[in-house]
C-alpha cells in the first residue's frame, strides 16, 4: 500500500503562460517531445508568430524558449485551433522528434536537423487536410501511429466513408491516403466526434497499430493484418457505448495498457467509478469490471473541469490512474493485474481550485521528463 506523496510544485519556464507570454488556448497549442535526442522532454509552443522550444536540461531546469521555425502559428501560415492539427512526431526513427502540421492543402512536415535546428516546412502529402481532401475537426479525427512497424509514425485518417492510412515514406513525406476500412466514420458506421470515442494502438503486441472504437451499443475493433491491411471490424464488448449511458461530455474512456503485456486494455471513467476491461492478448476483451470507486460523476467529476489521465507513474509498465479535481490531485496506483489501490492525495497545486486551474486557461500533461 502507498503513502500519499508529498510533492511540490516548482516554476522551470516563465513563459508558455497565460500571463506569461499571453498564450492562450484557442490560439497556441503547447507540447511535450524530445527534440534533442537525449530522451529528456522538451517544451514545444506553437506561438503567435512562430514555433519556440524550451530545451530540458535535465536536472528539473528548462532553458528559455528559443524561436526554432517562422510557421506553424496563428500569424506565420493562418493556423487556426479550429481547423489544423499539429503534432511533434519522430517521422524517420532518429530520436529527434519533428514538427507535422495538418494545413489547408494538406499535412507540412519540417524536419529536425539537431542541434535546435529545423527545416523549412515541406508537403508531405496532398491529403487529409482542409481543403485537400475536405477533412474536419468536428467530423474526421487524424493521428499519426506505427500501422507498418517499421519504427516510424504513418497517417491514420477516420474520414468521412473511410479510415485512411497515408504510408511513411521514411523521408518526412507520405504517400496518399489509402482506404482501408469502411467503418469508423461518419458516413460509414455513423460515428460521431461528440459520441465515438476512437484509437489507433496497439491490440495484440506486435507493434503494430490496430483500430477500436466505442460505438452507441458496445466497442468495436479492427486488427491490423501485419501488413497495414486491416481485418473485419468486429464488436468486442457490449458496454462502454451510448445505449448503456455512456457519453463523451460526461465519461472519459482511454485504451492503455494495464497489465505489462503492451497490449491496451480499455477503461472507462463511468457514472459511479471506473470500469475495466482487460484484454485477452489477441485483440478480444474479458468481462467490464469496477475497480475504483472515485474520478467518477457521482464524486463530482466533470470533464469541462477535472483531466484525468491513465498513465505509468511508477515505472512498472503498467498504467495507474491520476486525476485533477477540484481541491487536489488524487491517484490509485495500479497493482500489475489492471486492479487498483486506494486513492491518496498527490498534491493541492494543480487543481482547479488550487491555483485557478481551468480547461479555458491552461494545459496539463502527464509525462516522463527524464527517460
Amino acid at each position: 500500500m502507498r503513502n500519499a506523496v508529498n510533492c511540490h510544485p516548482v516554476t522551470v519556464v516563465k513563459s508558455f503562460g497565460l500571463n506569461a507570454g499571453g498564450w492562450t488556448i484557442d490560439r497556441h497549442v503547447r507540447l511535450l517531445a524530445d527534440t534533442t535526442g537525449d530522451k529528456a522532454t522538451d517544451i514545444i509552443g506553437f506561438g503567435e508568430s512562430a514555433v519556440f522550444i524550451s530545451t530540458n536540461n535535465g536536472n528539473n531546469t528548462f532553458t528559455d524558449p528559443k524561436m526554432v521555425l517562422a510557421s506553424f502559428s496563428y500569424s506565420a501560415g493562418g493556423w487556426r485551433i479550429d481547423k489544423h492539427i499539429r503534432f511533434m512526431a519522430d517521422l524517420r526513427n532518429v530520436g529527434r522528434c519533428d514538427i507535422v502540421g495538418f494545413g489547408d492543402p494538406g499535412v507540412y512536415v519540417s524536419l529536425n536537423n539537431g542541434n535546435g535546428n529545423f527545416s523549412p516546412p515541406i508537403l508531405g502529402v496532398s491529403d487529409f487536410g482542409y481543403e485537400c481532401g475536405g477533412w474536419r475537426l468536428d467530423r474526421h479525427l487524424r493521428f499519426l501511429a506505427d500501422v507498418t512497424g517499421d519504427g516510424r509514425p504513418d497517417i491514420v485518417g477516420f474520414g468521412e466513408n473511410n479510415v485512411v492510412i497515408g504510408r511513411n515514406n521514411g523521408d518526412g513525406t507520405f504517400s496518399l491516403g489509402q482506404p482501408v476500412i469502411n467503418n469508423f466514420c461518419y458516413s460509414a458506421g455513423g460515428w460521431r466526434i461528440e459520441a465515438n470515442p476512437r484509437f489507433v494502438t496497439d491490440l495484440t503486441g506486435d507493434g503494430k497499430a490496430d483500430i477500436i472504437g466505442c460505438a452507441h451499443d458496445g466497442v468495436y475493433v479492427s486488427l491490423n493484418k501485419g501488413d497495414g491491411s486491416f481485418g473485419l471490424v468486429h464488436k468486442v464488448i457490449d458496454n462502454f457505448g451510448g445505449a448503456d449511458g455512456w457519453l463523451v461530455e460526461k465519461h472519459p474512456r482511454f485504451v492503455a495498457d494495464l497489465t505489462g503485456d503492451k497490449r491496451g486494455d480499455i477503461i472507462g471513467f463511468g457514472e459511479a467509478g471506473v470500469y475495466v476491461s482487460l484484454n485477452n492478448g489477441n485483440g478480444t476483451f474479458g468481462q467490464v469490471k469496477l475497480v475504483v470507486n472515485e474520478f467518477c460523476i457521482q464524486q463530482g467529476w466533470q470533464v469541462k473541469r477535472h483531466p484525468r489521465f491513465v498513465v505509468d507513474l511508477t515505472g512498472d509498465g503498467c498504467a495507474d490512474i491520476i486525476g485533477f479535481g477540484d481541491k487536489s490531485v488524487l491517484v490509485a496506483f495500479n497493482d500489475g493485474k489492471g486492479n487498483f489501490g486506494p486513492v491518496i492525495k498527490l498534491l493541492d497545486a494543480f487543481s482547479y481550485n488550487g491555483g485557478e486551474w481551468s480547461l479555458e486557461k491552461t494545459v496539463r500533461y502527464m509525462v516522463n521528463l527524464y527517460q
